[in-house]
């Protein structure tokens, strides 16, 4: 009985992976892809447009804006009227773009099937390292497209983080400079260099 159990328990393991491996599969092969989203946290929320190409992407909101073109990210708040420009470590780049927990998932986190209304799967991510700055991840694909369409990450400290894809489609091909700060479209904006 209980090598069944350990049998059933391993092959949803090998089952979450396999879908996981296809949803970054996809997600690597589109050209872009393009996502509305809600996110929130502690009775906050905020909407906004998620473009991601391979392992750059921006991010469009009320109260910033983020150009990452895989090396370096320049954000610029519209509260400070500042751009800072960084370099995020590959930690700090899964809490920036959830899209990223998918691509490196096989290296970070433990995946695990759960119970999945119709047209979904659910899995849940356990982070392998205790230091972790998300040490647990529920994630929900649209079965049909395996792109996600919810994203629920619990923190170190135990802070929750909702995110709610309200659309994702598939674009075009973007050229690098979509993804980098153009000073010209923000004149006499402050840029502060943190690297």
């Amino acid at each position: 009985m209980l090598l069944a159990a350990f049998c059933l328990t391993a092959a949803g393991a090998e089952s979450a992976s396999q879908l996981l491996n296809r949803s970054a599969n996809k997600i690597k092969s589109a050209k872009s892809l393009v996502a509305s989203y809600t996110i929130s946290s502690d009775g906050h929320s905020q909407t906004g447009i998620m473009t991601v190409s391979a392992d750059r992407f921006t991010i469009s909101s009320p109260q910033l804006v983020s150009w990452f073109d895989g090396k370096t990210q320049w954000t610029y708040s519209a509260h400070t009227g500042e751009v800072n420009v960084t370099e995020p470590t590959p930690e700090e780049l899964q809490q920036i773009n959830p899209f990223e927990i998918i691509r490196t998932f096989g290296s970070k986190y433990k995946a695990q099937l759960l119970q999945s209304p119709a047209g979904s799967k659910k899995i849940r991510l356990t982070a392998l390292s205790p230091k972790s700055d998300i040490k647990g991840v529920v994630l929900t694909l649209n079965s049909t497209t395996l792109l996600p369409s919810h994203i629920d990450l619990t923190m170190s400290n135990n802070q929750k983080v909702s995110i709610a894809i309200t659309r994702i489609e598939e674009g075009a091909t973007l050229p690098m400079s979509h993804f980098r700060f153009d000073a010209k479209k923000y004149p006499g904006v402050d840029v502060i260099d943190l690297r």
